[in-house]
C-alpha cells in the first residue's frame, strides 16, 4: 500500500516528474477491428528494454471493480482470467518492451506485512458481515408483505481474499498466465523477441520486491547495460521510493491516473454538474446508474502516466543540496537518506509517527530538518543498506523538540477546516433548497421538474433528511394509504407525517444533540402510531403492498445516505487530545495502556520501532533479512522518546518464509476459510482450537481521532507463530496431492519464443545431460540477462498447450513454438554488497529548466501576485511547510516589534539585527536593511503607520544565507508562545520567552523575544539554510 496521498504530494509538488502516456487504440474498418502494430516506434518517443508488472495492481482492479456501473465485475472466475488477459495486454502493448517482460505476483509475505494482510481482510470481512446481516432483515421485511421480487437480484459475491497465496483461485491464474504467455509468443510479434518471466504465488516474498531484487542483482552483474531502460506498474506508492532505490535514473513507474475523475474542481463527482454537492445530489440513484452505463459505454479507456525517476532526482538534487564545509555532497546519499526518512511517514510494516502526516507537510518537514542537523548529524544517516542510529538520533530530538508545536497547529488547521466545511454545508443546503429534483424523463438533464406528490423529501438537503429521517419514513408508509384512497375515490388523507415533514424542515444544523435527541424521541413515537395503524388495516391490497414495498426500499436508501453524511459530517472524538497539556501521558495510556514512569517499557517500544525502521530500508536496499521480524505494538512511540538510540543493539534472527497455508492460517478470518484445504477449518471455528483466539469475530477498532472508517486502527491479537505451526502440523497429513502441491515453493519461469536468438541454447536444457547442475544463461544471447536455468516440470517442447478456458475462444496451442525453463538468479557470496551507486556508463540528460528548479524546494512557495513597486523579485521561501515556528531556531536575538507576529498585520517593523536593537515602535523603519512595500500579510499596516519595511528578510537574494527567518513584524527564535509555552510546556530557558503577548499567530502587542540557540548572539540571521 505504502504512503498514503505521497502520489498526489508528490505531483504536486515536482509537477514535471509526471506524464500522460501517449496511447494508441485498435481501429475498426467496415467492422473489422484493426490491432495496433506494436512492432512499430512507441508514440511517446522513447523505446523501453523492461516492463515489471506487479500483477496484484492488475488481479484486484479485474477481479472486484471499484465502480461495477462503469465496469460491471466479471460474473466467473473464468470470467476474471479474460479481464486480467486483457489488461495486461493493454500495459504491454502501451509500453513495447523490446527486451524482458517480467511478471511478479504476491507469494508469501514477510512477516512484516501480514500484520497489515491479517488487519485489511479481518476488517474487510466484519464490515461484509454487518452488511450481509442488514440486507437480510430488509428481505425478511419484503417477504413479510409478499414484495421480496423487489429486492435487486443477488449477485454471487466474490470473496477477494482468495487473491492470497496458496488458494485455489491463485492457482488456477498461475495456469491461465502460462498459457497467455505462450499464446502471445505463438502469435504476437511484439511477444516473439521477448524473454517473459513470470514469478507467481508460489515464489516468496511481495511482486514488487521480487522485481526489485532481480534488479539489484542484474545490476551487480558485468553483463549489465547501465543505459537499460526501465518501467514498472504498479498502484502502490512504494514504487516510487523503491524505484529511487534502485539507482537507476532510466526508471519509470507507470499507473492510472487515479485523479482523472477528480479533475472537474467544483463538480459533483455523482453528476459531474455544477451547483450542489455529491451528497445533495438531486438525481436519483436509477438515473445516476443510467447515466453511469451510457458514460461507460462512450467512455474512452481511462488514461495512464508515467512517474519519471530521472527528472525526480533532478528535484531532489536541487531541493535537498546543500554545502556544508567537511561533508561532501553525494546526491545518491542524499536520494537514500530521503527514502529512509520517508519510512517515518508510514509504509506497510511500521505506524506512523503522531506527528508526521503526510497531507500537512511531514515529508518537507523532515526533509527541511535533514538539511538543517546534517552539521551536526556530521554525514549522511544511511550508506549500502545499514543505518547509522547515532546521525538518526540528530535528526529525531530536533523532530521531538517540534511535537508540541505540530500538534497544537494541527488542532487549529483541524478547527479551520471544520469551519470552511460547515460554511460549505450551509452554502450547498442554501443551493440544494433552490435546486429542483431532476426528472429522468425529461428532454435533458438541465430539464428538472416538480417533486411527485408522495416524494416526501423533495427540495430538501440531506442534511434535512437526516434531520426528519423518521417524518419521511411516516410519509413513505403514507403513501401507500394515499394511493389507496385515490383508487378508491376517497379523498387522500392528511398524515400527521405531513405535520412533522414540514415543522422538521425549519429545524437548524446548529440544534444542539440534546434538542435533537428530544425530536427524535418524538419522531419515534409517532413513527410507532404510524406502523400501529397500518397493521390495524385490513390486509393490504396488491397496490399496497408495492407502495409499502417501495417504501422500505426507500427507507434503505435514505439510512444509506443518512450514514453518509453523519460520517461526513462527524467530529472525531479524540480521547488523547494531543494538543492540550498532557497529551503524552494520556497518549501512552490510550494506547499502550503505560503511564511516563514505565520507562523501560517505553523504551522497548522506541528499540522495535528502531528495528523496523533499519528492517525496512534493508528490506528496500539488500533484501529482506528476516522473514519472521516484525513490528509488536499497533501504534508508534513519541518522537520526543528517542534517545540514545545509537546504544540499541539491534540484530536480525535469520529465518525462512511461512508456507502459503500458514501465511493463509494467519492473515484470513475464519468466514474465508473456503480457501483454506477443509482439515484446518476446524482449528478456526471450533472453540476447544488451541488457537481459536486467533480468530475473533468481535474486535476493537480504534477511531480515536479519526473521522472515516479506514483510518481505524484494527487492534487484534498478533498471531504466535510457534503456537499456530504446532496446531497445524496436527492435520498436515490430512492434505491430498493437489492440496500439497499448493503448499510448496515454486521457481520463477523464463519463457521464449523459437525466433528469439536464445531459443536453441536454452533447448539444450531439455536434452539428455550428464550433469544435474543447472546451466547458466549465456547473456550474449539474452540481451545481458544472467542467472541460472532448468527444465520446468510443466513443459513439454513442441507439445500441444491445452486451454484452461475451454469455454472462450481460446483454443489448444498445438505445437507450441515456445519454450519454458525455471529460472533463478545468479548467486552472490554472503555479505555481497549491492554499491546504492550509478553505474560506469551511464549517460544521463538534465530535463529540468531553470524556472522549473526555481519552484524545486520543500519550502512552501508564495506564488501571489507581486506588487509593481517589488518589481524583479520571484517567488520566494516564505517558512517551513506547515510546521513554521521551527524555522528560526538558530538565529541570533529576534525581536518582533510592536504589534504583530507571524501572518499577522503588525504596526511595528520587526528587525533580525542581533543586539542591534533597532527600533521598534510605529513610523520607523528597522535596520534589516531590506524593503518590502505594501505586501498584503505582511505588515500590511504600514499605510498607516509609515512602516517600510520588511522585518525577516525573507527571500531577499540580498541576504540569502539565512532564509528560514520568516517571521515579518514579530522575530521569533525557538520561542515560548503566549498561552502555549513554546515547544516544551512551561517555563525553558533554553528557547527564549514570549515578551508579553503576541508571536505566531497571536494577536498580541509585544514582541517575542528568543534567545536563540547555543546562545548565538551578533549576527541576526546566522541560522542554516
Amino acid at each position: 500500500m505504502g504512503v498514503p496521498a505521497f502520489f498526489r504530494w508528490l505531483s504536486d509538488k515536482f509537477p514535471k516528474v509526471i506524464s500522460t502516456v501517449i496511447e494508441e487504440h485498435p481501429k475498426t474498418v467496415d467492422g473489422v477491428v484493426l490491432p495496433v502494430d506494436t512492432t512499430k516506434a512507441n508514440p511517446n518517443g522513447e523505446e523501453y528494454d523492461n516492463l515489471y508488472l506487479d500483477m496484484n495492481g492488475i488481479i484486484h482492479p479485474c477481479c472486484h471493480p471499484e465502480n461495477k456501473v462503469a465496469k460491471p465485475a466479471p460474473a466467473t472466475e473464468d470470467d476474471m482470467m479474460i479481464a486480467i488477459f486483457e489488461y495486461m495486454d493493454r500495459i504491454v502493448n502501451m509500453i513495447r518492451p523490446r527486451k524482458l517482460l517480467y511478471m511478479a505476483i504476491d507469494g508469501v509475505a514477510p512477516r512484516a506485512k501480514m500484520n497489515q494482510q491479517r488487519s485489511r481482510r479481518f476488517r474487510a470481512s466484519q464490515l461484509a458481515q454487518i452488511e450481509h446481516e442488514a440486507a437480510d432483515r430488509v428481505a425478511k421485511e419484503l417477504e413479510a408483505i409478499g414484495q421480496q421480487h423487489q429486492l435487486p437480484e443477488k449477485k454471487e459475491h466474490f470473496d477477494s481474499n482468495c487473491i492470497t497465496p496458496g488458494t485455489p483461485f491463485m492457482a488456477h491464474l498461475a495456469t491461465c498466465l502460462r498459457y497467455h504467455i505462450a499464446a502471445k509468443q505463438n502469435s504476437d510479434p511484439l511477444w516473439k523477441n521477448l524473454k517473459v518471466i513470470l514469478s507467481d504465488a508460489t515464489v516468496p516474498g511481495e511482486g514488487e520486491h521480487k522485481v526489485m531484487e532481480f534488479i539489484r542483482v542484474e545490476r551487480s552483474r558485468p553483463e549489465h547495460n547501465p543505459n537499460t531502460k526501465h518501467v514498472m506498474y504498479g498502484l502502490d506508492a512504494d514504487l516510487i521510493m523503491l524505484a529511487l532505490g534502485t539507482h537507476e535514473p532510466h526508471f519509470k513507474v507507470l499507473r492510472e491516473d487515479v485523479f482523472e475523475d477528480k479533475k472537474t474542481k467544483g463538480a459533483c463527482f455523482k453528476c459531474k454538474q455544477h451547483g450542489h454537492a455529491a451528497h445533495q445530489c438531486p438525481v436519483s440513484p436509477e438515473a445516476l446508474e443510467e447515466m453511469k452505463r451510457e458514460e461507460a459505454k462512450n467512455a474512452p479507456p481511462k488514461p495512464y502516466v508515467l512517474l519519471h525517476v530521472n527528472i525526480l532526482r533532478e528535484y531532489l538534487e536541487h531541493a535537498l543540496k546543500f554545502n556544508i564545509p567537511g561533508i561532501a555532497w553525494d546526491l545518491e546519499r542524499a536520494i537514500d537518506d530521503w527514502v529512509f526518512m520517508c519510512f517515518f511517514v508510514g509504509n506497510d510494516f511500521l505506524p506512523h509517527l503522531p506527528s508526521l502526516e503526510i497531507r500537512e507537510g511531514a515529508i518537507s518537514t523532515l526533509s527541511l530538518l535533514w538539511k538543517s542537523t546534517m552539521p551536526m548529524m556530521g554525514g549522511f544517516m544511511t550508506h549500502n543498506g545499514d543505518v547509522d542510529l547515532k546521525r538518526v538520533q540528530a535528526l529525531v530530538t530536533e523532530l521531538g523538540k517540534m511535537e508540541d508545536t505540530i500538534f497544537t497547529e494541527r488542532k487549529d488547521a483541524e478547527e479551520r477546516r471544520s469551519r470552511g466545511a460547515k460554511r460549505r454545508r450551509l452554502e450547498n443546503d442554501r443551493r440544494a433548497r433552490e435546486t429542483k429534483t431532476f426528472d429522468p424523463n425529461g428532454p435533458n438533464f438541465g430539464d428538472m421538474t416538480a417533486a411527485p406528490v408522495y416524494n416526501p423529501n423533495a427540495g430538501m438537503s440531506n442534511a434535512e433528511i437526516i434531520a426528519n429521517r423518521a417524518q419521511i419514513r411516516i410519509a413513505n408508509i403514507n403513501a401507500a394509504a394515499a394511493l389507496k384512497a385515490e383508487l378508491s375515490g376517497n379523498p387522500i388523507p392528511d398524515p400527521a407525517a405531513e405535520e412533522m415533514n414540514e415543522r422538521g424542515t425549519k429545524r437548524k444544523l446548529e440544534e444542539d444533540d440534546e434538542e435533537e435527541d428530544d425530536g427524535d424521541e418524538e419522531n419515534e413515537e409517532l413513527l410507532a402510531e404510524a406502523d400501529q395503524t397500518m397493521e390495524a388495516d385490513t390486509p393490504l391490497s396488491e397496490a399496497d403492498a408495492v407502495e409499502k414495498g417501495r417504501a422500505i426500499l426507500k427507507r434503505v436508501q435514505d439510512e444509506k445516505k443518512e450514514k453518509e453524511e453523519a460520517a461526513r459530517q462527524r467530529e472525531p472524538n479524540d480521547e488523547v487530545r494531543l494538543w492540550e497539556t498532557g497529551w503524552k501521558e494520556r497518549y501512552y495510556k490510550a494506547k499502550f495502556n503505560l503511564t511516563l514512569i514505565d520507562k523501560d517499557e517505553i523504551r522497548h517500544i522506541v528499540k522495535s520501532y528502531c528495528e523496523g525502521l533499519i528492517w525496512v530500508f534493508k528490506y528496500y536496499y539488500v533484501g529482506c533479512v528476516s522473514w519472521s521480524w516484525y513490528y509488536p505494538y499497533h501504534y508508534a512511540p513519541m518522537a520526543s522518546d528517542f534517545t540514545n538510540i545509537d546504544e540499541f543493539d539491534i540484530q536480525f534472527e535469520k529465518s525462512a518464509p511461512l508456507r502459503p497455508f500458514e501465511q493463509l492460517m494467519g492473515v484470513l478470518p475464519a468466514a474465508s476459510k473456503a480457501h483454506i484445504p477443509k482439515p484446518f477449518h476446524d482449528l478456526m471455528t471450533e472453540g476447544d482450537s488451541p488457537i481459536i483466539d486467533f480468530y475473533p469475530t468481535q474486535f476493537e477498532v480504534d477511531m480515536d481521532g479519526k473521522k472515516w472508517e479506514w483510518q481505524g486502527v484494527v487492534k487484534l491479537p498478533f498471531i504466535d507463530t510457534a503456537r499456530l505451526l504446532e496446531a497445524m502440523a496436527t492435520v498436515y497429513d490430512q492434505l491430498n496431492e493437489e492440496e500439497m502441491i499448493r503448499n510448496s515453493e515454486g521457481p520463477s519461469v523464463l519463457y521464449v519464443s523459437e525466433t528469439h536468438k536464445a531459443y536453441n541454447f536454452i533447448s539444450t536444457v531439455y536434452t539428455k545431460r550428464s550433469t544435474n547442475e543447472k546451466m547458466v544463461l549465456d547473456a550474449r544471447l539474452t540481451d545481458g540477462l544472467t542467472g541460472e536455468i532448468d527444465k520446468d516440470s510443466e513443459c513439454i517442447p513442441r507439445s500441444t498447450f491445452r486451454t484452461p478456458l475451454p469455454d472462450f475462444d481460446l483454443p489448444d496451442i498445438a505445437n507450441d513454438k515456445s519454450i519454458s525453463v525455471t529460472y533463478s538468479l545468479p548467486r552472490f557470496p554472503d555479505g555481497f554488497t549491492f554499491s546504492p551507486q550509478l553505474l560506469r556508463g551511464l549517460k544521463l540528460e538534465n530535463s529540468l529548466g531553470y524556472e522549473d528548479l526555481q519552484l524545486a524546494t520543500f519550502e512552501k512557495i508564495d506564488t501571489r501576485q507581486r506588487y509593481q513597486s517589488n518589481r524583479g523579485w520571484t517567488a520566494q521561501v516564505n517558512h517551513m511547510e506547515d510546521y513554521r515556528e521551527y524555522n528560526d531556531q538558530r538565529s541570533g536575538r529576534n525581536r518582533g516589534g510592536g504589534r504583530g507576529g507571524y501572518q499577522q498585520q503588525g504596526y511595528g517593523g520587526g528587525y533580525n539585527h542581533g543586539y542591534d536593537d533597532g527600533s521598534r515602535f510605529p513610523g520607523t523603519q528597522s535596520y534589516s536593511g531590506n524593503y518590502q512595500y505594501n505586501q498584503r500579510g505582511y505588515n500590511s499596516y504600514h499605510q498607516q503607520h509609515s512602516q517600510q519595511t520588511y522585518g525577516s528578510n525573507t527571500g531577499f537574494y540580498g541576504n540569502q544565507q539565512y532564509y528560514q527567518n520568516t517571521n515579518p513584524g514579530g522575530g521569533y527564535g525557538q520561542q515560548q508562545q503566549h498561552g502555549y509555552g513554546g515547544y516544551h510546556r512551561g517555563n525553558s530557558n533554553q528557547y527564549g520567552g514570549n515578551r508579553g503577548r503576541g508571536g505566531y499567530q497571536q494577536q498580541g502587542y509585544g514582541g517575542n523575544r528568543g534567545g536563540g540557540y547555543g546562545n548565538s548572539r551578533g549576527r541576526g540571521n546566522s541560522g542554516y539554510y
